[in-house]
């Protein structure tokens, strides 16, 4: 079997663990006493990618250091991703308020029922977990398997998978092109330290804000009482769609050329023979035939996942 294939295979389970075994995993909770829903966050993190992560390399028994790109990052890369991640935060917001007006925002709904939780324990839930879990997940064990695909390819096909990991419509847009950033910026500076890093800190902004916007009071309320974006006429949606687009556009060009510049300076720092050239390293050029990403595998992650939300948002 492939890498690509076992990737794609690993996360097809986690996509059938993360449909069917948070409900038992709730009445387990439950049974021994664990009522506060952030601890039973925390414990589904932990369990449903950690667990999995550990299994997947003791089972396979891969290199952990290459599989986990466990390398350091040179302190002006580093400058440069902290900006990165701050630049795309409003690339992030302007991407999610579109997805707002066609899908129901759960996250919000969910971050407003622990708005009482205080600072450091949201930041460790919301910002330090998920950075730690979903990276070792996607931009560790999945990105491994697209080792001998283009830094392109590779970035894109597990963008999708990460939109797809959050198995919520209104995620699945900014998720998935937050998902391609990050993974091109891992196989750029070959660590995974970069998207832990940026993951850290957008979510943290995300957190940092609400606590110093709204006080929990005023999160619930705006929540339950506000009409959302969905409520708004098509005219307004209209108007408004334009206003995101041309921001998150104005913003993407730049962050755009930030990692341009971020790989430009990775080519310096490693050498580029005479015979490929810059360009052709840029836009990753080989003569080595690579296997296709739409396989089989890919196919049924993408069925499943349209076929669970259809029934979770239209039928059920």
């Amino acid at each position: 079997m492939s890498k690509l294939q076992r990737s794609n295979i690993y996360f097809l389970i986690l996509v059938l663990l993360t449909i069917f075994l948070p409900e038992y995993l709730i009445k387990t909770y439950l049974l021994i006493g664990i009522k506060d829903i952030r601890i039973m966050q925390f414990l589904n993190h932990v369990i449903l990618f950690l667990v999995p992560a550990i299994i997947y390399v003791v089972v396979t028994k891969v290199n952990i250091k290459e599989t986990f790109r466990l390398n350091k990052i040179h302190l002006k890369d580093l400058l440069l991703i902290i900006l990165i991640a701050f630049v795309c935060y409003p690339l992030m917001g302007c991407i999610s308020a579109i997805s707002q007006m066609f899908f129901t925002n759960n996250i919000g709904t969910f971050m407003a029922a622990i708005a009482d939780t205080p600072y450091w324990a949201m930041l460790l839930l919301m910002a330090v977990t998920p950075a730690i879990t979903e990276e070792i997940t996607l931009r560790g064990v999945v990105l491994s398997g697209y080792d001998n695909q283009s830094k392109f390819k590779a970035a894109l096909i597990t963008g999708i998978l990460f939109g797809i990991f959050h198995m919520d419509f209104q995620q699945f847009l900014y998720a998935a092109v937050l998902g391609f950033i990050f993974a091109y910026i891992v196989r750029i500076t070959n660590s995974i330290f970069s998207s832990v890093i940026m993951h850290f800190i957008i979510n943290g902004i995300s957190v940092t804000a609400q606590k110093v916007l709204f006080s929990a009071e005023e999160l619930i309320s705006q929540v339950v009482e506000e009409p959302s974006l969905m409520d708004l006429s098509f005219n307004m949606k209209l108007t408004y769609m334009s206003t995101y687009i041309l921001v998150g556009v104005a913003f993407g060009v730049l962050v755009y050329k930030l990692i341009h510049k971020l790989e430009v300076w990775n080519i310096e720092r490693q050498g580029v023979p005479d015979e490929i050239g810059e360009s052709n390293y840029l836009r990753d050029v080989s003569d080595e035939p690579k296997e296709s990403v739409i396989n089989w595998s890919f196919i049924l992650i993408v069925v499943i996942y349209l076929a669970f939300m259809i029934y979770d948002v239209y039928i059920r």
